[in-house]
């Protein structure tokens, strides 16, 4: 397995998932709808829930399907491979630290929620419509977006043991977990 990971194809692969993660989906929405640059208000977060904040729905929609996207197309084509879809999930990782670190904008970027979906999705749209379903269900009662996100990917786990066979995929979706944890600690500071 280490062997697999560590040689020049994964490495190309790594790397490729990096710079498509790092696409600022949040600013190209606001240039394209002449908005302010989403660092420059409300969370100053390039996300589609800040971008919601200047008041175009247009462009916050645009963002969450292109982050999204970039979680969705990268991983749809690594399946298509002999990859295991462990390894797959793995290098996903890649996708979410280029969105949350991109190098296109200082490495400060998002919080990667809307780009994990995507990955979701590929991997597993059973688990990814759980998640989608308690995010909505989260949002619908208390209307804040960063606890209906931190809900549903603490029960990610939970819906990877459910829908998966495979324990790695399960483990993996605790490093998911960790990962949008660690994106929204001011969102956890100021619950």
């Amino acid at each position: 397995m280490l062997e697999n990971i560590f040689n020049l194809e994964m490495l190309i692969i790594s790397v490729g998932l990096y710079l498509i993660g790092s696409i600022p989906f949040a600013i190209i929405s606001a240039k394209l709808f002449n908005l302010p640059d989403p660092r420059s208000f409300g969370s100053k977060n390039p996300g589609a829930t800040n971008v919601l904040r200047s008041g175009n729905k247009y462009a916050a929609f645009l963002t969450l399907v292109g982050d999204g996207l970039k979680g969705l197309i990268p991983v749809l084509f690594l399946m298509e491979t002999t990859i295991p879809v462990y390894q797959i999930y793995l290098l996903s990782f890649f996708l979410l630290v280029g969105h949350t670190f991109p190098v296109t904008l200082n490495f400060k970027g998002g919080k990667g929620v809307a780009t994990s979906i995507g990955i979701l999705l590929s991997l597993n749209p059973i688990v990814a419509a759980l998640l989608i379903i308690t995010w909505l269900l989260t949002y619908y009662i208390f209307k804040v977006s960063g606890l209906s996100a931190l809900i549903g990917f603490l029960l990610l786990p939970l819906f990877m043991f459910i829908a998966s066979a495979e324990i790695y995929m399960t483990a993996i979706s605790f490093i998911n977990m960790l990962f949008i944890f660690m994106t929204h600690k001011k969102n956890i500071v100021s619950l």
